[in-house]
């Protein structure tokens, strides 16, 4: 038995010479699109300069303080200082375009309450930290030579680094300094130092 096929043979159609538009006005679903251009960012040039008064969306941190022993110091005897500043990166808007900032602690300015002052390149670490005795000078202790109840602020300069995207770091022209929230230091002579425990106990306690 021999099959008949009914279906008819293709014909093909000559393309419509009337061009795009033709076809568009035709077929308006296939209207093409064209994507927004992209905004330029010309501030993000390598020649473009950053100072540090640009930085008002990126408030520099507040870095935590400490001192040893905890409140107190004997007078002629050395007091610990420290802080626990470190590198911190925010994002936010620079001269209008996304970006990021970095702060780097490269100096630290004490100011002891008593007239007396120090800076050191470096923030200071607990005598445990340290691996030293209690009492032992460092590079940013201080001795009190007199009875009184002093108010002890810490300075800390930053320097920033800022990145538009992923275009790597650039410096910030300037640097900027941020004081610590004052805190308070009683110091009084060793024979009126209280101890948290008896000299059999804790024979290097103050007033042992």
């Amino acid at each position: 038995m021999s099959h008949k096929s009914t279906t008819e043979p293709s014909q093909w159609v000559p393309c419509n010479t009337g061009g795009l538009s033709d076809m568009v006005e035709r077929h308006p679903q296939f209207l093409p699109t064209i994507a927004a251009p992209t905004a330029a960012c010309p501030l993000c040039s390598t020649a473009t300069i950053v100072r540090i008064s640009d930085l008002r969306n990126f408030p520099a941190p507040i870095a935590p303080t400490g001192m040893e022993p905890n409140g107190w110091a004997i007078v002629g005897l050395a007091a610990n200082f420290w802080t626990g500043a470190s590198t911190q990166i925010s994002e936010g808007l620079l001269l209008g375009q996304p970006a990021q900032v970095k702060f780097t602690p490269i100096g630290y300015h004490w100011d002891f309450g008593d007239g007396n002052t120090a800076t050191s390149p470096i923030g200071g670490a607990s005598w445990e930290a340290l691996g030293l005795p209690e009492f032992t000078t460092t590079d940013t202790s201080h001795k009190y030579t007199a009875k009184g109840t002093y108010s002890v602020v810490l300075t800390i300069e930053y320097h920033a680094d800022y990145s538009f995207g992923d275009q790597g770091w650039r410096p910030v022209d300037g640097t900027i300094t941020i004081p610590s929230a004052p805190f308070t230091v009683m110091a009084a002579n060793e024979t009126t130092v209280l101890v948290a425990e008896d000299c059999l106990a804790n024979p290097h306690g103050p007033g042992c």
